[in-house]
């Protein structure tokens, strides 16, 4: 088989330039299109950027198609019936005779040319991101065959600024103020409750007599007597707890709500308020840190308390950054982006929502009614998010680019090895299996992309909320005994990052 590959020049299709050209117009926002790339002409549709494309021009010769022609005849034995043979015994000659030479050569050109396409994509190494455009170029009643795809393929960019990155993230460090409310809540498992004479606030409690009812019928579960509620803390409706603040001993209060499930009815509330009380927590001392906690004295147990909240402040600032970076660098692609890229992020997206929505019995439509989101609203943020993405495997694959960041094969192995820990297979049956599809290009880009993430992670400059500068050494978790970071590692996330 041979295989000539042309760049096709832009002027040859209609539709805007390429992403690469820093002067492209942008591209108007458009509804989601299923298959908008398989309408099998090179004209772009209102709203639409086609990419970069290529020709492939692939020939096969007589030899190795009259293989598949052979194939083809073996599968049609296998599911007619001829006279004088056992099924799957017929020879090509005589299913010749019966059916015509055409039959073998029309089927194995249906089940072959795909294949001869897919080898002619991973032979030269083109990415492709759209369903081929094929057209039959010689297909006589014998001899060779030859055929033209023409394919929509990832466009190659530049950015800059990725080196200049400051990202804002939240401190890693406990302040003094979230220690001490850390520790205000367990001194509240110990608090004692006392009656007050004043106005009640968020956090008192409050005895009531509380009656819930829908044109005058009581609501089951909406009725007690001398009930302890906490004020604020939304265990009803977001009104009752408005209506308690400020209230005192012996008010009495009538409202309507709205009911929390069906927003289509309305409760009428009657309660009265019998005391109102305050939380007194005990007084905080060494000998209390002793007696109730596992620790001897107040500053042990600041020093524990400020370690345990800096285990989840580290991981949320790392988070912050991670994402924060990743913003900034699909931010740097300028101009439009392919739709065909788009509208496989999107289907991408769709197939892992529809799974997961499945495994809970649900539809699509079924979560959309559940969630209240209108579909037009869904469709537009995902679109969003679809494009973002689109930018970001952009950006990636630019800086990996730029900085000569490559998947090495003991980095493949490793992926290969992790992945096998999962899938049930060797690393070694995985590789082969990758080998015959576009599995190997795919592992290899991840990993090239996830390394340009770490690079810009590491490379971007921090700075606090207040726009101080934060050192690098923060963001490492420290080791629950407080006596360093844990293996010296912080929480740069080292998987693979499959965008988009």
């Amino acid at each position: 088989m041979k295989t000539t590959l042309t760049t096709l020049d832009p002027a040859d299709f209609i539709g805007p330039a390429p992403v690469s050209e820093p002067d492209s117009p942008p591209a108007d926002e458009s509804p989601v299109a299923a298959d908008a790339d398989d309408s099998g002409t090179d004209e772009a549709a209102p709203g639409q950027f086609i990419g970069p494309r290529v020709k492939l021009t692939v020939e096969v010769d007589a030899e190795t198609f009259d293989a598949d022609v052979d194939a083809a005849f073996r599968k049609l034995a296998r599911e007619v019936h001829i006279p004088g043979f056992r099924p799957g015994r017929a020879p090509r000659r005589v299913l010749e005779s019966h059916f015509g030479p055409e039959i073998g050569r029309a089927q194995a050109l249906e089940e072959a040319v795909p294949r001869y396409y897919a080898e002619a994509v991973r032979d030269n190494q083109v990415d492709v991101v759209s369903q081929p455009e094929l057209e039959l170029t010689l297909d006589g009643s014998e001899g060779p065959v030859a055929f033209e795809a023409t394919v929509e393929i990832r466009p190659v960019v530049a950015i800059s600024g990725y080196r200049d990155m400051q990202v804002e993230i939240p401190s890693p460090e406990p302040s003094d103020e979230q220690v001490d409310a850390r520790i205000d809540e367990t001194r509240r498992q110990f608090a004692d409750i006392a009656e007050v004479d004043r106005p009640a606030v968020d956090g008192d409690r409050v005895t009531i007599d509380i009656e819930g009812s829908v044109e005058g019928k009581p609501l089951p579960g909406l009725s007690a007597q001398d009930y302890l509620y906490e004020v604020g803390s939304g265990g009803i409706v977001p009104e009752v707890d408005g209506q308690l603040v400020g209230c005192e001993a012996g008010d009495e209060l009538s409202f309507s709500a709205t009911h929390p499930v069906q927003t289509d009815m309305e409760i009428d509330f009657e309660i009265t308020v019998n005391a109102v009380s305050e939380l007194v927590l005990p007084d905080l001392t060494d000998d209390w840190v002793d007696e109730n906690t596992e620790h001897d004295d107040i500053a042990e147990l600041r020093d524990a308390t400020a370690r345990q909240l800096s285990f989840g402040l580290i991981m949320q600032a790392n988070m912050v950054l991670r994402e924060e970076v990743q913003r900034q660098l699909a931010s740097l692609v300028e101009g439009p982006v392919p739709d065909a890229m788009v509208s496989g992020a999107i289907a991408d997206r769709m197939n892992e929502l529809g799974s997961g929505l499945q495994q809970r019995n649900m539809t699509i439509e079924s979560w959309l009614e559940a969630t209240g989101q209108e579909p037009a609203s869904f469709i537009g943020e995902l679109r969003d998010d679809a494009e973002r993405g689109v930018r970001l495997d952009l950006a990636l694959r630019a800086l990996a680019a730029a900085e000569e960041l490559q998947a090495e094969e003991a980095d493949v192995e490793d992926e290969l090895e992790r992945l096998a820990s999962t899938d049930g297979r060797s690393a070694e049956q995985l590789r082969e299996v990758m080998s015959d599809n576009d599995g190997l290009a795919h592992l290899t880009a991840a990993i090239c992309k996830s390394k340009a993430l770490q690079w810009a992670v590491k490379a971007a400059t921090l700075v606090g909320p207040d726009g101080d500068a934060i050192d690098r050494s923060a963001l490492e978790l420290p080791s629950p005994d407080g006596a360093g970071s844990i293996d010296g590692k912080n929480t740069d996330s080292d998987e693979t990052e499959a965008t988009p």
